[in-house]
């Protein structure tokens, strides 16, 4: 860039040539740091579809289905569970938006608590058949943008 032990700057060779050379440079690694910083795959960066970025994980355990919600989609979108029963489904709210929970089929129509960013709710739901049920956000037009899923039971 110039004489070795010179400054970089230096005006023995022009400041603005010298300069501007080694800002262009300086200036072409930021949109590849910028990259970098946005790469993580999955939520959370654990490598799971099902980790959120408040460090839930959606699944079911026992009784209890932990369910994620974001701006739009439901994790995790398609839900078996082993056996009809009752069941509490464990809200996360991770979007900006306020969202909630509806579960309907098989003569059930169950609704849980609307919660906005960072907040948990819950709510029991008795699925006494075998079969496929339908869950979704019911919050303004959040269904229709695609925040959906299914359960299947047995």
């Amino acid at each position: 860039m110039g004489e070795p032990g010179a400054p970089p700057c230096s005006s023995h060779h022009g400041v603005i040539g010298v300069c501007f050379r080694a800002m262009k440079r300086l200036l072409l690694l930021i949109p590849f740091a910028v990259l970098l910083a946005g790469c993580g795959g999955t939520s959370g960066g654990t490598g799971s579809p099902n980790q959120g970025h408040l460090g839930e994980t959606a699944g079911v355990i026992g009784n209890k289905v932990t369910i994620i919600l974001q701006d739009f989609t439901v994790t995790p979108a398609k839900l078996k569970l082993p056996k009809p029963g009752t069941y509490t489904f464990e809200l996360h709210n991770e979007g900006a938006q306020t969202h909630s929970l509806e579960i309907e089929g098989n003569g059930v129509e169950k609704k849980g608590p609307q919660i906005t960013f960072g907040q948990k709710g819950s709510f029991t739901v008795d699925l006494k058949k075998a079969g496929k049920y339908e869950m979704y956000c019911p919050v303004d037009s959040h269904k229709s943008l695609g925040m959906t899923g299914t359960i299947t039971i047995g």
